[in-house]
């Protein structure tokens, strides 16, 4: 059980202005040298804080990871308390998981998975060996792991291969079928139908949460604020949440799992590290990195701060208030993209991914494509870049292809389009040059009658000239799911200092610094979530 004491506020200022005033002081000059603590047993010395509550594990964030860092603490921590703190309301956390597809990739073969995990790092090798190898060992546990909370094998459903290397997986290849070898590179997620109501792997591990309530204590609508932080050893003691308007202070007998998620919604961060101005996450409402902010003060090391999983171009209101990730017009092949100029920007290339599905030949019209928003056109994958704002222009036949999964009824009159009898007139409602639009539909009209995009080499797939009125044109930004930005860490969970020695009892999980620095595969953030839960948690209380 969990311990309160009492405080005064007095005490509590004094307490928090000498610790965080010292340590962010010592950080600075170099002074403050942490130990290598990866069992999670760093004695803690006296910041002078006087402690509210009191837990073995302190986990900051709902999500997927914090829940399997909790879980994995409930189950294996041999009675060890957890506090799980959400800013948000949902338990389920306000980041990415609960919105993701659920997938969550696995393996059955070590070293060739290790082989493909290498080669996605990129050849900067930014995420070291041990990492990968960490990774990769728990990834081959996913499965396991996830029976032995309780789920049986139909939690899991099978598209493709139902004899695939776990009963009931859904087996689906590799994203990158060039890197080689990549056969050993499967998938696994919950069953969408199944009657219990457990559809997701974060509903599965919040009920599981909920089942141990015991030792697992779980607060939503409080914030963590700061990290509490020895001035001399430089480990972590604990965290100061809001309950409220009230601060409360909690000691963290073992250590902080810090498992924020990203900085998506921060739009100061995203203009810093990616001159992204008017582009819309899917999703991560409270993704503003607050935890980041927490953990810089305490001397951590930042990586990955320029690495994200996007764009799409994806539609938004002709206001610019309102959005909806349900529909990527262009990428499903119908219609053509402008730039406020009228010109096209881009080979509208629709989105590809897994497998055989993914375009790799010489030709340059067959490898257009985009999976994850790394784009290429007869290269290398890279990010593309998009206007803050651009127009996807359709003719009728196209338009009503493309919105076929549009939330509305009407979405001219819902305030997601325009619509014209004249490509001239159109062009005069979204204020771009008339002249330059009507030479951008005439000459795409006049390629596909010829062959096909000379221009810019697009795909076939979905093709289609734009000539039967009514003529419309959809308001589009930049769309990605989630920044990889955060404290780096090691092969431990743990959280590293500028010197790359790990901060005393401090470990993140999940997108909040992830691992994946150069290409991301498809089912990667769930898998990391739950690897680095588990690792987490189990070396913050010294069982790994």
């Amino acid at each position: 059980m969990h311990m309160e004491t009492g405080t005064t506020r007095r005490n509590f200022l004094v307490g928090t202005g000498v610790a965080l005033g010292t340590a962010v002081g010592a950080v600075a000059l170099g002074g403050c040298s942490s130990k290598d603590a990866s069992s999670g047993d760093q004695d803690l010395a006296s910041t002078g804080v006087d402690f509210d509550e009191e837990y073995d594990v302190v986990v900051v964030g709902s999500g997927l990871a914090g829940l399997a860092t909790a879980v994995t603490v409930g189950t294996e921590g041999d009675g060890a308390t957890c506090l799980l703190l959400e800013k948000s309301d949902s338990p389920l956390g306000g980041g990415n998981s609960a919105f993701s597809g659920g997938m969550i990739m696995t393996t059955d073969n070590y070293d060739d998975c290790l082989e493909y995990v290498k080669a996605l790092r990129g050849e900067n090798e930014t995420v070291s060996d041990a990492i990968c190898e960490a990774y990769v060992r728990e990834a081959m546990e996913h499965a396991n792991w996830l029976r032995s909370l309780g789920a049986p094998d139909d939690f899991y459903v099978s598209y493709e291969d139902p004899d695939g290397f776990c009963q009931g997986v859904y087996k689906y290849d590799a994203e990158y079928t060039e890197l080689d070898p990549n056969a050993s590179v499967h998938g696994i997620r919950f069953n969408p139908d199944n009657p219990d109501g457990l559809t997701h792997v974060i509903k599965f591990l919040s009920a599981k949460a909920d089942e141990l309530a015991d030792v697992i204590t779980r607060k939503t609508k409080a914030p963590a604020v700061r990290l509490i932080q020895d001035p001399v050893s430089c480990a972590i003691e604990g965290v100061t949440y809001l309950d409220g308007n009230k601060e409360v202070n909690v000691r963290a007998n073992k250590g902080v799992v810090m498992c924020c998620g990203g900085f998506e919604n921060n739009p100061e961060m995203m203009a810093n590290y990616f001159k992204a101005y008017g582009c819309h996450p899917a999703a991560a409402v409270h993704n503003t990195g607050d935890g980041i902010v927490m953990c810089e003060k305490v001397g951590a090391s930042m990586w990955h701060m320029h690495g994200i999983a996007g764009f799409w171009p994806h539609v938004v209101s002709l206001d610019g208030t309102g959005f909806t990730s349900n529909l990527e017009m262009i990428d499903s092949g119908y219609g053509i993209l402008v730039g406020t100029n009228g010109r096209r920007f881009t080979p509208e290339c629709p989105a590809v991914s897994y497998g055989n599905n993914t375009r790799v030949a010489l030709d340059l019209k067959l490898t257009n494509g985009n999976r994850h928003g790394d784009y290429q056109s007869g290269g290398e994958w890279m990010t593309r870049h998009l206007p803050a704002v651009s127009w996807g222009i359709f003719d009728a036949a196209g338009f009503e292809k493309a919105t076929t999964y549009f939330p509305f009824d009407d979405p001219v009159a819902e305030g997601f389009a325009y619509s014209a009898d004249t490509i001239e007139g159109l062009a005069a409602q979204i204020d771009v040059p008339v002249e330059e639009l009507t030479r951008t539909v005439a000459t795409w009209n006049a390629m596909l009658q010829n062959g096909g995009d000379t221009q810019f080499y697009r795909a076939d797939d979905g093709v289609a000239p734009i000539v039967e009125p009514p003529f419309y044109a959809a308001r589009q930004c930049p769309w990605f799911l989630n920044t990889d930005g955060g404290p780096e860490r090691n092969e431990f969970g743990q959280i590293l200092d500028h010197d790359k020695n790990p901060i005393p009892n401090l470990y993140s999980a999940g997108e909040f610094g992830s691992i994946w620095s150069d290409m991301y595969n498809g089912g990667g953030n769930c898998g990391e979530c739950l690897a680095f839960g588990r690792i987490s948690a189990r070396n913050c209380l010294g069982i790994a």
